[in-house]
């Protein structure tokens, strides 16, 4: 079943700004089964100035049109001959804010309208524009009223403001299901969990997030199991074998579950897994190999004595 098709999404690069700053807006769409008449609008406040707009390749740029309507600039943009019904492309507006030097929200929106005015669908962005630099709460009460000092703050704030954006958001780097995916390995060497470059990033964050269970019970069916289930995407099932302590001396006693002899093995433990389909082609390996490396797995996570014995059924691709 294919995916759902994205008709409408509006972004912008920082949702704070002040006064002077250039606002850059991403708009993605997918143009109508039927674009004859159908226009894509960006409606933003007069106070914000175009200054450019990235248009899709092989679009003219004299197509786009700018109309005032009371307080609002409206981009227009046919989608005509120069589209491909149901592609889906990607407009780059960039907007200078020439407001006034107080606090307030601006507006954005963008919608794709048909012919007969009816809209398919509309995305609104809200941006704040602040009047004063944040930085003149560190200065003495007296600069508060020099709007010379609080403009030139606002180019240092400006300017550390993606720093500042990181360092307030620092907590979601030491989070599994939020930090960026080249921070993933160096969020694992934390905890000691190896990070197989082959592996989907969803499955490394999921292995993650269980890193305090895997050390809890380290060498236990619980931990293995989760870990196999959890990067084979499959299922698994683990059958062990215990035996209790022989111990020679008047009390020693030989029963079923002691075992003798080096074919008959009570400390073992037999994994079956269970792999989807799709699995080896996603990966490149073969099933040999596959079964190799559940060997490796298996081997770093039991303890040293037990013997163990895996075996993998590959399910058929679908189709």
């Amino acid at each position: 079943m294919n995916a759902p098709r994205e008709t409408l999404a509006l972004a912008a690069d920082s949702l704070n700004r002040y006064p002077g700053e250039l606002a850059t807006f991403h708009l993605r769409f997918s143009v109508p089964d039927q674009p004859a008449g159908a226009t894509l609008q960006l409606a933003m406040p007069k106070v914000m100035q175009i200054e450019s707009l990235e248009l899709p390749e092989g679009v003219p740029g004299t197509l786009p049109s700018v109309a005032e309507v009371d307080q609002d600039l409206i981009v227009l943009i046919p989608l005509g001959e120069h589209f491909t019904p149901g592609q889906t492309c990607t407009v780059v507006a960039r907007a200078r804010l020439n407001t006034f030097y107080a606090d307030q929200h601006l507006l954005t929106e963008a919608s794709l309208v048909r012919e007969d005015g009816s809209v398919d669908a509309a995305e609104t962005v809200r941006l704040a524009v602040y009047g004063k630099g944040k930085y003149l709460q560190y200065l003495p009460e007296l600069y508060e009223s020099d709007g010379f000092t609080s403009r030139f703050l606002m180019l240092f704030e400006s300017f550390w403001k993606p720093i500042s954006s990181q360092i307030d958001q620092m907590d979601a780097y030491f989070d599994a299901d939020l930090t960026p995916p080249e921070f993933i390995p160096w969020l694992a060497s934390w905890v000691g969990l190896p990070v197989d470059p082959a592996l989907p990033v969803d499955r490394v964050r999921a292995l993650l997030k269980q890193a305090i269970l895997f050390f809890q019970c380290r060498g236990t069916v619980r931990a293995l199991k989760t870990y196999l289930e959890i990067y084979t995407a499959g299922q698994v099932e683990i059958t062990e074998r215990r035996a209790r302590n022989f111990v020679l001396g008047p009390a020693g006693t030989l029963g079923h579950d002691v075992a003798l002899g080096s074919n008959n093995q009570p400390n073992s433990v037999q994994i079956r897994i269970r792999v989807p389909g799709g699995e080896l082609e996603r990966c490149g390996y073969s099933a040999a190999m596959y079964q190799q490396k559940m060997r490796e797995i298996v081997r770093a996570m039991v303890p040293a004595q037990t013997v163990f014995e895996v075996s993998c059924a590959f399910d058929a691709q679908p189709a």
